[in-house]
Parts: C-alpha cells; sequence; structure tokens
C-alpha cells in the first residue's frame, strides 16, 4: 500500500535532455549542465498516430484515449468494451479455484453442525478486510464465527504455533484463514492431528513443499485452470464468500476494494472489476465504522476514488496493526452499534495520528545517522536506534532510502535480549534479499524480497551485515542515486489540460498497479508564481502558463526544485491531471511528479586578465555596461557584440559573458532574453572593483570633515574638493550619495548643505552603500568564486 514519503531530489551533472515536443516526438536532446531536477529517467511518450486515429473511430472515443488504451495493450473493440465497461458478470467462476468446492462444504457443514469456527485473519489493511469479508459470509449462512488478528509483536506475520495450540484447546473445529496460512506447514499439520481442521485461504507466494490443510483456496495453485493469479487476500476471501451465497455479494465489495487497493495489487481483471463497482459502493456504504471513519478522517463521500483507498483509508487500517491491534479495524468494519463504529473510528485516527508523529520523530534521528561523515562514503545504509517502534521501522527505512538513495537497513535494539529488529528497503535497482540471503546464519530472523526485508540480528553481527551490504553494493555495481526509469503516457500543451480533459482519462480508472494513471508530458510557455507550502515547506506550487491558458500545479516534497523553475523558459513537467475544489469551485490541477529544466552548457574561461583567446569563439559577446563593450571592441573581429537586456539575444545559441554584471538582477533579465545552448564565462571586472572599490573609513571621514568645514558646497567644486583629497570623481560622488542618504548632507536650491543636527548612523544602513557592497560580492564571487559556485547562480537564471 501507499505510505507518505519524502522524496529526494537528484540533480546530476551532465545528461541529455528527455524533454518532449507538443506533437510527443523527442525534443532535439541538446546537453545540459546541472539543469534537470528530474528524479527519474524518463522514456516516451510515444506520438499520437495514424492507427491511434483509426482506432478512436472505431471504438467511438477521443483519439488521446484510443492512444492511452493501446498503450495498455487494450486494441480490440471488444477489449475497450469490457475494460471501459466492467461488469460483475465477467467475474470468474470461482469454484474454478482449487478446493472451493471441497472448502465450501466444509464450512457449510461445520454451520449445520454448530462447530466452533474461527477466522485467522492479518493485522495490514489487506488482512483485516479479509477477515472481515470472511467473517460476514459465515454469518449470513448462519454460522456463529469468532476471528483471531494475530499481534504483530507477539505472534508475528502468519500461523502462529501457540495461537493454533490455543484455538485447538479451547474447542475450535475449523480454522479459516485468510491473507496468510500457506507456509504454516507444522502449524496446520498440529491443527490437523489434533481434531481440527485447517482451511486456507491465501494469495502470498506458494513454498515449494505446500501445507497439507483441509483445503487450500489459492488462485495460483500448481495444475489449476483459475485465469487470474493476482487476487489479493480479500480478493480470494470475496471469492469463497461469493461461492458460499452461489452470488456475487455486491455487499462485500466496498472491503473486497479497500483490501485490493491497500495491497497494491494490479488493476486489471477480477481486481479492476472489484475496485470498480467497490470503490461505488464506499460512496453510498451503510457501513456505521466506515461512516465514522470518513467524519473522523474528513473524507468526503461522494469523491471517494483509489487515492481515498490508498493515501488515507488504507493507512489508518494498517496503522493498526503497526502500533496498536488490528482486531479493532475487524470490529470497525462489521459494527452495527453507531456508538461503538464512533468510538473506534477516532481510535483508528488517534493510532494513525500517533503513527504518523513516531515515524517523523524517527525518521528524523535516522536522517542524522544517514547523513554522518561514514555513511556518507557508504553505498548502503545500516541505521540502528533505541526505543525506536517496530512497526514503524519500515515505513523509516523507506523515507531514509528514498531521501538517500541508498538501500537502508533500520534497527532498534530490544532491551531483554540486546538483539536488534527492523527493516530494510532498497533503492534503484539494488537487491536486498540476494545481497543478504546468502548470510541467513548471521541472522536470529531473516525473509522478505528484492525490495524489502526483515530481519532480527543479534548486536555482534551488525558490523559483518554492514560489511554484506556494501560489497553486495560492488557486485551488484550499484550506484546509489541511480535514476529508475519511468515512461510518460502522453504529450499534452497547457490548453488540454482541462476539466473535460480530466472527465476523459477518468473513463480509464480505477487507476493503480499496471493500469496507472496517465503520466502527462507538458511543456508550459512560462512557469510563475513559484513558491513552497505546507507545514514545513516542503511542497512545491506553481503556475504553467501557455498563452491565456493557466493550470495551478503542486508538487509534494518537490519544494527542492522550486529554485531552478524560477522564470523557466524552457521545461517539461511530468505529473497527472486532476480536479481541484475550494470553496465550492472546481478547476483542474496538474500533480506534478518530476521536472526537467534545460539550461546551457557552461564553460569556464576566468582568469585574471583578458586573453586574445577569450575573443576568438564563433559566439555573441554580451556586455552588461556600456563601458566595457565600448573599451574591448577592439578584441572582437566579426563576432556580435551585444548588451545584456537586449530583446536580440534569443537568436543567438552560443553566448560568451564578458564583464561582470552590477547586479543579480542583471543576470535574471539575461535569463529571460536569451536561450542559450552553450556559454561561456569571462565575467572580467577591473582591479578596483576587485580590490579596495569599496571607499575606507579615512576617506568617508575627509569628505565628511571637508563638507562640514566648507558648506555649503557648489556642485562645480567638487573636482577641485577631489584633487584635495586625492580621490576620483566617482569615488567622491558615491560617498556623498551615502551620505545623502545617511541625512548627513542634503540639497539646499543648488548647493550641498552639511546638516548640523544630523543623527549619527552606520555607513553600512545607507542603500547606496548596501548596493556596491552587494555589487563588489557578485563580481568577487563571478570573477574569483569557485566555478560550482558561479555554475550554480548562472543555472537558477538560465532555462
Amino acid at each position: 500500500m501507499a505510505e507518505e514519503t519524502t522524496v529526494g531530489v537528484v540533480v546530476p551533472a551532465v545528461l541529455v535532455c528527455p524533454g518532449f515536443c507538443y506533437n510527443g516526438s523527442l525534443c532535439s536532446g541538446r546537453k545540459t549542465e546541472g539543469n534537470c531536477l528530474n528524479r527519474f529517467t524518463w522514456t516516451g511518450p510515444k506520438a499520437i498516430d495514424e492507427q491511434d486515429q483509426e482506432f478512436a473511430k472505431q471504438i467511438d472515443q477521443p483519439v488521446t484515449i484510443a492512444h492511452l488504451l493501446r498503450q495498455r495493450g487494450v486494441a480490440t473493440p471488444a477489449a475497450v468494451n469490457e475494460f471501459l465497461r466492467p461488469e460483475l458478470s465477467n467475474l470468474h467462476d470461482p469454484f474454478v479455484l482449487h478446493d472451493m468446492q471441497k472448502a465450501c462444504d466444509r464450512i457449510k457443514a461445520a454451520v449445520t453442525a454448530g462447530e466452533k469456527i474461527t477466522i485467522y485473519g492479518d493485522y495490514d489493511a489487506d488482512g483485516i478486510t479479509s477477515t472481515a469479508i470472511m467473517k460476514e459470509a459465515i454469518e449470513n449462512l448462519g454460522g456463529e464465527v469468532e476471528f483471531y488478528i494475530p499481534n504483530r509483536f507477539t505472534d508475528g506475520y502468519g500461523p502462529n504455533m501457540a495461537v493454533y495450540k490455543y484455538l485447538v484447546e479451547t474447542g475450535t473445529k475449523l480454522i479459516v484463514t485468510v491473507d496468510n496460512g500457506i507456509t504454516g506447514h507444522d502449524e496446520i499439520a498440529y491443527a490437523q492431528d489434533h481434531g481440527t481442521d485447517v482451511i486456507v485461504t491465501d494469495h502470498h507466494e506458494l513454498p515449494t513443499v505446500l501445507p497439507e490443510a483441509y483445503a487450500i483456496v489459492h488462485a495460483r495453485y500448481p495444475d489449476t485452470a483459475y485465469p487470474f493469479g493476482q487476487l489479493s487476500g480479500a480478493g480470494v476471501a470475496f471469492k469463497v464468500a461469493s461461492a458460499l451465497m452461489e452470488d456475487v455479494p455486491a455487499d462485500l465489495l466496498d472491503l473486497a476494494a479497500i483490501g485490493t487497493l491497500a495491497d497494491v495489487m494490479p488493476l486489471v481483471d477480477e481486481n479492476r472489476i472489484i475496485a470498480y463497482y467497490g470503490l461505488q459502493q464506499l460512496q453510498t456504504t451503510d457501513r456505521l465504522g466506515l461512516q465514522s471513519l470518513y467524519q473522523v478522517a474528513k473524507i468526503d463521500p461522494s469523491t471517494i476514488n483509489e487515492e481515498t483507498v490508498g493515501f488515507v483509508i488504507a493507512p489508518r487500517l494498517n496503522a493498526l496493526g503497526r502500533v496498536d491491534d488490528g482486531t479493532v479495524g475487524v470490529t470497525l468494519l462489521t459494527t452495527f452499534d453507531p456508538d461503538e463504529a464512533d468510538t473506534l473510528a477516532q481510535q483508528v485516527e488517534d493510532t494513525n495520528t500517533k503513527r504518523r508523529s513516531w515515524v517523523q520523530d524517527v525518521v528524523n534521528q535516522a536522517l542524522v545517522q544517514a547523513r554522518n561523515s561514514a555513511n556518507q562514503q557508504r553505498r548502503t545504509l545500516v541505521i540502528a536506534g533505541e526505543g525506536w517502534h517496530e512497526g514503524i521501522l519500515g515505513i523509516v527505512a523507506n523515507r531514509i532510502a528514498e531521501d538517500t538513495g541508498k538501500p537502508t537497513i533500520v534497527l532498534s535494539r530490544e532491551k531483554l535480549t540486546d538483539d536488534y529488529k527492523g527493516s530494510g528497503r532498497t533503492a534503484g535497482a539494488y537487491n536486498l534479499f540476494d545481497a543478504m540471503d546468502p548470510h541467513r546464519e548471521d541472522y536470529i530472523k531473516f525473509g522478505g524480497h528484492a525490495a524489502a526485508v526483515g530481519l532480527t540480528i543479534a548486536a555482534e553481527q551488525m558490523a559483518k551485515l554492514a560489511a554484506v551490504l556494501e560489497q553486495a553494493a560492488q557486485d551488484q555495481q550499484f550506484k546509489p542515486g541511480a535514476k529508475p526509469t519511468k515512461a510518460a503516457d502522453l504529450a499534452v500543451t497547457v490548453p488540454q489540460l482541462t476539466l473535460d480533459f480530466d472527465d476523459q482519462l477518468a473513463v480509464l480508472a480505477p487507476f493503480g498497479t499496471d493500469n496507472t494513471q496517465p503520466i502527462l508530458a507538458v511543456q508550459p510557455e512560462l512557469v510563475r508564481g513559484v513558491q513552497t507550502m505546507g507545514q514545513t515547506n516542503a511542497h512545491l506550487r506553481c503556475q504553467m502558463v501557455s498563452g491565456q491558458s493557466v493550470v495551478n500545479t503542486v508538487g509534494f516534497n518537490l519544494a527542492k526544485s522550486g529554485a531552478g523553475l524560477m522564470n523557466a523558459q524552457d521545461v517539461t513537467m511530468y505529473g497527472t491531471l486532476q480536479k481541484n475544489t475550494w470553496q465550492g469551485r472546481t478547476t483542474p490541477q496538474f500533480q506534478l511528479m518530476d521536472i526537467n529544466v534545460v539550461t546551457p552548457v557552461l564553460n569556464d574561461l576566468r582568469s585574471p586578465s583578458l586573453q586574445r583567446s577569450q575573443f576568438s569563439l564563433d559566439a555573441a559577446y554580451v556586455f552588461f555596461q556600456k563601458a566595457y563593450a565600448k573599451r574591448l571592441a577592439t578584441y572582437l573581429n566579426d563576432q556580435p557584440r551585444i548588451m545584456f537586456d537586449d530583446p536580440q539575444l534569443k537568436q543567438y545559441t552560443k553566448l560568451v559573458l564578458v564583464d561582470a554584471p552590477t547586479s543579480i538582477q542583471q543576470l535574471q533579465q539575461l535569463g529571460q532574453n536569451a536561450v542559450p545552448e552553450q556559454v561561456w564565462v569571462i565575467f572580467y571586472a577591473s582591479q578596483s572593483l576587485l580590490g579596495t572599490a569599496m571607499p575606507d573609513k579615512r576617506m568617508f571621514g575627509s569628505v565628511f570633515n571637508e563638507f562640514k568645514a566648507h558648506t555649503p558646497v557648489n556642485p562645480d567644486q567638487l573636482p577641485q574638493i577631489a584633487k584635495r583629497l586625492q580621490l576620483d570623481m566617482a569615488t567622491l560622488r558615491f560617498i556623498i550619495q551615502v551620505f545623502f542618504d545617511l541625512g548627513f548632507l542634503a540639497m539646499d536650491g543648488q548647493a550641498i548643505t552639511f546638516q548640523n543636527d544630523l543623527t549619527p548612523q552606520p555607513l553600512d544602513q545607507a542603500p547606496h552603500y548596501q548596493a556596491r557592497l552587494k555589487h563588489i560580492q557578485l563580481v568577487q564571487t563571478l570573477q574569483t568564486g569557485s566555478w560550482d559556485k558561479v555554475r550554480s547562480i548562472l543555472n537558477q537564471q538560465f532555462h
């Protein structure tokens, strides 16, 4: 299921721009330097072609929808009809599932005989909904059923021998597992040997040796003909309920949809049908527990979609198993008592709030470790703490892995044993399971897959674990921060991003694995209003503009990208289209996933003095001050000479910046007037400006005393004063301007007068003094600062 994530922005040094032209074809792909804010390496989108046009006519859909359907493999009119108009009648026959008839017969026999039936579930959202589905299905047959949700911390995942023994000893004659059980070989054998039948309903990977249960209902059971093997635990429970009732139990579709979406199952075939109708039912549910949960979580039922389940409902149910008791979730979903529903919903909300707070606290502590000098040198991370709640360590590991781009294991010391227990999450193409599996003898407990692991390890094995992960990074040739590949689906323009277009795309919903929401590539003419938002200013807000069309854009956890978007003129925005309703008004909103900003290749030609070779390039030579343009004209042959604010700059793709700008505003204006592919930087400035350009206190004092002694002063007298004080005229005029700012001098008619009633003030309070100081600092940075610093300044101006 989806959890809150923190996105790390990776800025590569040199790459090829994967931007797109408006017709969907790749852009020129010119080289860029320090320009890309992208989190992914992008492929596509494919351009709309004649086959799309013809297909659109056949299916009576807009060509964009025809294009997207073909990309999804829905390429015939019959397939389109089935995809766009899911029918419950297209659900597969549940009795084709292995042992389904046998399982149903045993459950019905137990109900008829009044045997004690216990559902053995799981503590995540899929397990909770699976348990609720099976409970209601058996109760609808007239059976009395109990359920057991294992405790994450005392029972662990799946069958637990102590619990099975307890169930057998307390009279359970039939155990029905949901969302687990397929690996419970020993526990199931014990129950069967002691007169308690076990029916396994599960969807997890099949072990080599299957348990000898009374019946096993699994969509991927070996050598069976069931046509769809990707059901969730709730999906399998729903199929059992369908078989028990010999009809589709429409009233259970809401629970099946939650489990399917929470477990991030492929939204195709049966899962699409379940999610499609289940989401509709969630909008109008009569379940008191869900109604109460909507209220405390501030969910508008009419707007519920797959994102509501994935980001609001499922995390709350998952939080129960992470930090509390999943039993609460089953009771919430099945209660008929409105007071109980309200109480449990509030408990769920409080638990989720607690979980989020704990996650953020531990993430903050873990990031400190991740960023220390030792870990900066590593390609993998092992983060350890004490008193960290076990149930949140997987989320924390995921957050650290995303922030650092490094596979991360997060562990907490257990006080009773001094062992460490926790979870790991991968990054990039690093296979975490393959890295650790050959060393199982070093762990007390271990399990997982390529992207995620769980483990318990003795303290003395921690150093070896860290070494194993590093060696695997070398063996797998893993590079931290390597960007995963992602495909864009469709290139569109800003004017296309309308509410009507969102309605067109919505026919493809519900979206999820194997049917993702279309990722759009948009190249606006301008991005404006760039600002951060959120309590921690972690999110980005801006507007995409093309002509008269303006679309509000938000990017969660993308605030770091904001600076690169200022005045952007050549940018590709990747994301999805949504509706945003605020104060009764609904507008289209673009949810940003990634950004590519194209900036020029920058070349450092700075030197202590001017060289003839600096003026031999086939490029336009740009000046910020007319005096330099005139003084250095003899250095140039036939190359264009142009000022920084000339609109004609746009016609030149190669620029040489000759002198240093006097302000950052001049650089910004240059960036607005030019879209170069290559830039060479000289940034010449006179030694007086780089050295003692700011008058010293003696100079200020001599001018102060001169005007105090000889007030008033006629401007015609200034050359004589400058000569007497051994100052050049520019310096004298600057000092006079500073004194005007501070009120030391004033104009009285045509004369400059000294103000005897002046209030002493520091020189650096004068606006002219501050401006000159900034000018000097900017020029010194541009002329003599590190190239990385200069490149960073320029990349914020050129787009």
